[in-house]
């Protein structure tokens, strides 16, 4: 992810860029006339691409370096995409902060766009637009004023990095996914199953008779089960608020959705998408709310007991003397809070 005004900027530093870096690549392979998907390590030391120095970056000495000169792709060393010189020593940052900034103008909105580039020997870009849609965020149409009241007691979290905003009220559950027990699950399969309870909690018929809020762990609908948890839109559709819970690992910030196709699907279905980072001291999260209140999983899915200690489904008014759950998300002040009312 790069900031167009802050480019060289990045949330990782030293070899956590190595660890958090892209490690494979999507391919087609025309001899064998099929789709494949092969190690970034296993393409870059095939053949020799034009221009990898402007993406490459080397492992040397326990660090990262950039490379000078004519590049060896044969040299036994180890490569990491990094994309550090096209972006320093380029001018394609440039030209795609004035394509968003022109289409900005003409829709009125941010954009959302998709597009394929080249660079000359010269370290000229050339960028081609294959699509391009408006980026409406729920909230950014009018203020939204977050109360200043709440007792920290009905508080169940607050965030200081909110992207779209807006109001929901009475919000009667909550499907709450917790990270740590996500985290210990050790069996794959198991992992991927998550999803699919989510799924099916997503259209069951008693949730969706009320808004309901789902929470998980990292990145929701990644392809990875490890970064988060794996569903598609249609497994969460239905939801009023998506949150995506993100600890502090070793000092680095897991990325959420934010930017991703999944996150084009929440805002087109105006889903109120937050990121929450528990570990931030600015922030709030209630874990005792969560990991205390009665879970009505097994009533609604009979059978899901395996998942019961993972998959939380919390009956809100049923726990808090007819109180319901309310969502203030301010994008302007980039706060947000979930409250009991």
């Amino acid at each position: 992810m790069i900031a167009v005004s802050h480019p060289q900027l990045r949330p990782e530093i030293g070899m956590e860029r190595a660890k958090y870096s892209q490690h494979e690549i999507d391919l087609l392979d025309l001899e064998k006339n099929k789709f494949v998907t092969l190690s970034t390590a296993e393409v870059l030391s095939k053949d020799k691409y034009p221009n990898t120095h402007l993406f490459i970056s080397i492992v040397q000495d326990g660090d990262l370096h950039d490379p000078y000169g004519i590049l060896c792709q044969d040299s036994g060393e180890k490569f990491v995409l990094t994309f550090n010189k096209l972006i320093s020593s380029t001018n394609f940052v440039r030209i795609i902060g004035n394509m968003l900034e022109c289409l900005d103008r003409a829709y009125g909105h941010p954009v959302d766009t998709e597009f394929t580039a080249s660079v000359d020997s010269e370290g000229n870009a050339n960028v081609n637009l294959l699509q391009c849609r408006p980026l409406w965020l729920p909230g950014l149409s009018g203020p939204v004023k977050l109360p200043d009241t709440i007792l920290r007691e009905h508080t169940l979290f607050k965030t200081t990095r909110v992207i779209s905003g807006g109001v929901v009220d009475r919000i009667k559950h909550i499907i709450y996914i917790d990270p740590q027990r996500y985290a210990e699950i050790t069996s794959m399969e198991l992992k991927k199953s998550v999803g699919r309870v989510v799924g099916r909690l997503n259209t069951h018929p008693r949730l969706m008779k009320e808004k309901f809020l789902m929470m998980g762990p990292g990145r929701w609908g990644s392809g990875n089960i490890n970064l988060g948890v794996n569903v598609s839109y249609a497994d969460i559709d239905n939801t009023a608020v998506l949150v995506e819970i993100a600890h502090e690992d070793s000092g680095h910030i897991p990325e959420v959705s934010y930017g991703t196709h999944f996150f084009q699907d929440l805002v087109e279905g105006q889903i109120i998408y937050l990121p929450v980072y528990p570990d931030n001291p600015q922030a709030m999260f209630n874990n005792s709310f969560f990991e205390g209140s009665i879970n009505i999983l097994t009533e609604l899915l009979p059978g899901s007991d395996e998942f019961e200690n993972v998959v939380h489904v919390i009956d809100i008014p049923k726990i808090s003397e007819g109180a319901f759950a309310k969502v203030v998300a301010d994008p302007h002040g980039h706060n947000a809070i979930c409250f009991l009312e």
